[in-house]
């Protein structure tokens, strides 16, 4: 019995393989013999086409990255939602070929016929379109970010974005000593392109590639940096390059101290614990910035936009703020002395209160219910004030004079009050929570208590 089964697996196994693989055989047979021109969906990928003919098939959906399509034949054929990732498409016929959707990153397009093909929509980043013909091409919604538009053929039927015309324009015609300003350039392809001495003040380069691009001269106040492109190459005035470094590259406590950013797009800028002293700030755009524990003293930062950023224990001695924004700027701990300010510099009312009182002392003031949280107010003259109901929890008060200072009721909870002299104070109900008194000078004072300390 056992042999018998031995014999039938020996005769049966091989006769049973032999018929699934033909079975395959003639299935691909038939799924190849059908595309073109049914090609939904097909596989493709890395497949060598050069020259093939696929004149009005569907390739709807069909997964061609990396095909070598150089040559091919693809009038009026529909590629809705292609994947063309890398394709190579040079001098390929796509005369009204329908590639809505289509995904042609870095695709090479290099002399193709796209006349009347609709693009709209396709994913073109990093394609190389020089020297291909897109008259009558619809290109609505098309993603052309960085890509190649050298020597590309529009018309007046060529329907694009007005800013990717724009682009080729610039690509083709040169931008030299050219009005720019305020353009959107973001994404451009604009590798080693004549920009010198034009004038790009607030133009969006963003994600931009400017490699080898001349930009000597270039006016590029407030122009927008984030993501460009730039290389060994790229000729760049030193400020603006160093402006596309801090903008650019993440690091903790760089060094600028004297340099000119003013009119630099620094908006949501890393420059924490960074050394910006006498640096030139200008109207510089620094919303949002992340500026915690920088050392801006002798800044000028004149009329610069600081609205939502941190200063968060930053040194801002000495700085002038005039006609500054600094609505909504986080300026804890900060340090204010001898800082600049004007009726023009738009601040809140704590923080103009704040300065006030480092630069010019509030003895004998009025401040009852002020809100003074996280004030830096070492070392001022507060005594005889009255701070009756004042919030003053995280302030600094080391070494702060609060002789006979009126503090009933005040909120002094994690306040700094080494060394502080509070001879004679009222503290009646003051919270002195988890408060720093080290040093403090207590004789007279009345405490929270009521007892008068000895």
């Amino acid at each position: 019995m056992r042999d018998f089964l031995r014999l039938v697996l020996m005769l049966v196994v091989p006769l049973f393989l032999i018929f699934a693989v033909l079975g395959l055989a003639l299935h691909l047979r038939g799924v190849l013999a059908s595309c073109p021109p049914d090609c939904k969906e097909a596989d493709l990928q890395e497949a060598n086409l050069q020259g093939a003919d696929f004149q009005g098939a569907d390739l709807q959906m069909a997964h061609m990255s990396r095909a070598n399509l150089k040559e091919a034949n693809l009038q009026k054929a529909n590629l809705f939602f292609a994947e063309l990732q890398s394709a190579r498409l040079e001098e390929a016929d796509l005369r009204g070929a329908y590639l809505r959707g289509a995904l042609l990153h870095r695709a090479n397009l290099r002399g193709a016929d796209l006349r009347e093909a609709d693009l709209s929509g396709a994913r073109l980043l990093e394609a190389d379109l020089s020297s291909a013909d897109l008259r009558g091409a619809n290109l609505m919604y098309a993603d052309l970010t960085r890509a190649i538009l050298r020597d590309t053929v529009l018309d007046e039927n060529t329907q694009i974005d007005p800013k990717w015309r724009v682009i080729w324009d610039v690509v083709n015609r040169g931008g030299r000593g050219r009005d720019l300003s305020d353009a959107n350039l973001r994404g451009a392809g604009l590798r080693g392109v004549d920009l010198s001495g034009a004038n790009l003040r607030g133009a969006d380069l963003r994600d931009a590639d400017l490699s080898g691009a001349d930009l000597t001269g270039a006016d590029l106040w407030s122009a927008k940096l984030k993501g460009a492109i730039l290389d060994d190459a790229t000729r760049i005035d030193e400020k603006w390059r160093l402006v596309w470094q801090v903008v650019n590259q993440v690091t903790l406590g760089r060094d600028l101290a004297g340099t000119d950013l003013s009119g630099a797009y620094l908006r949501e800028v890393y420059l924490r614990e960074a050394n910006l002293q006498g640096a030139n700030l200008r109207q510089t755009i620094l919303v949002e910035a992340d500026l915690r524990r920088a050392d801006l003293s002798g800044a000028d930062l004149r009329g610069a936009d600081l609205r939502g950023a941190s200063l968060y224990q930053a040194s801002l001695r000495g700085a002038d703020l005039r006609g500054a924004n600094l609505t909504g700027t986080e300026l804890r701990s900060a340090d204010l002395r001898q800082v600049v300010l004007d009726d023009a510099t738009l601040i809140s009312d704590k923080w103009r209160l704040v300065w006030e009182l480092v630069n010019q002392g509030g003895a004998g003031r009025d401040l009852r219910q002020a809100n003074l949280s996280w004030a830096d107010l070492a070392g001022v003259d507060l005594s005889g004030a009255d701070l009756q109901g004042a919030i003053l929890r995280d302030a600094n008060l080391e070494g702060t004079r609060l002789v006979e200072t009126r503090l009933v009721d005040a909120n002094l909870e994690y306040a700094n009050l080494r060394q502080a002299d509070l001879r004679g104070a009222d503290l009646r109900g003051a919270n002195l929570e988890h408060a720093d008194l080290e040093g403090a000078n207590l004789q007279g004072a009345t405490m929270p208590d009521g007892t008068v300390h000895d």
